[in-house]
């Protein structure tokens, strides 16, 4: 299990309008990862927590056909870090 952070960017469009897409693929999520939570840092900024049993599904996702189109469209922009325990 790998407990991930994505930082979103959103270059053309608000928090609101991103966050309805990413609950609107929590069923290709679900293939992936569990226990998602979200932050709004400002209507242009995202984070996302989330445990990862696939990574090879995550990354199966963004580069889908589907998650490209809204990215290209939100002018979306992810960076993924993998986080671990401190000490």
């Amino acid at each position: 299990m790998m407990n991930t952070l994505v930082l979103v960017k959103i270059g053309n469009g608000t928090f609101d309008q991103w966050k309805k897409s990413f609950d609107d693929s929590a069923h290709m999520r679900e293939k992936f990862s569990r226990n998602p939570m979200v932050g709004k840092v400002d209507d242009h900024t995202a984070l996302v927590t989330v445990d990862v049993f696939a990574p090879a599904g995550m990354m199966e996702m963004f580069n889908s056909d589907e998650a490209k189109k809204i990215a290209a469209e939100m002018g979306i922009e992810r960076t993924a870090y993998k986080l671990q325990p401190m000490g």
